[in-house]
């Protein structure tokens, strides 16, 4: 009896020892699938995250772009006000020009108020030369003091002389202006 219980209790070590394998080799193979199961959920969660690296790349592009799009106005404002400014020194330059030619303008038309006033005054003093010429010119005296009946010295006879204080006029020139 002995060897057939020695057996039976063969048996029974071997179905525990199959049983503690088979638990150990079901362990194994179910943290295995545990393993691949976080490998496979870790697989997601990284393309997650390199999505969202990839989507915060994107944003922070996005936000450099907005941001060189933000500094574009600025920078066409400089330009224009640097267009504006250059405008209204062309604008000053060409209202001191205006200027320049309305004082050269009023310098000229002084100029010319000088030349006809010279002109005016040389106009009067060929007149007075023309007066004093007719007023000492002979032959008018002559045929004046010849109508007259007078001398050439310019005394008439048929006239009565004047008194010592009176004035004689000459009014020969009277009449030619």
């Amino acid at each position: 009896m002995r060897p057939l219980r020695f057996e039976v209790l063969r048996l029974e070590v071997e179905r525990l020892l199959l049983l503690l394998f088979a638990v150990d080799r079901f362990a194994v193979e179910r943290f295995a699938v545990l393993r691949f199961a976080v490998l496979r959920f870790a697989e997601p969660r990284f393309a997650v995250l390199r999505f969202a690296v990839e989507r915060f790349a994107v944003e922070r592009f996005a936000v450099e772009r907005l941001a060189v799009e933000r500094f574009v106005p600025r920078r066409f404002a400089v330009l224009r006000f640097a267009v504006e400014r250059f405008a209204v020194l062309r604008f000053a330059v060409e209202r001191l020009a205006v200027l320049r030619f309305e004082l050269e303008r009023l310098e000229l038309l002084r100029f010319a108020v000088e030349r006809f006033a010279v002109e005016r005054l040389a106009v009067e003093r060929f007149a007075v030369e023309r007066l004093l010429l007719r007023r000492l010119d002979e032959p008018e005296l002559d045929v004046a003091a010849g109508i007259a009946g007078a001398d050439a010295s310019g005394a008439s006879s048929s006239s009565p002389e004047p008194a010592s204080d009176e004035v004689r006029y000459d009014c020969s020139s009277v009449g030619d202006s």
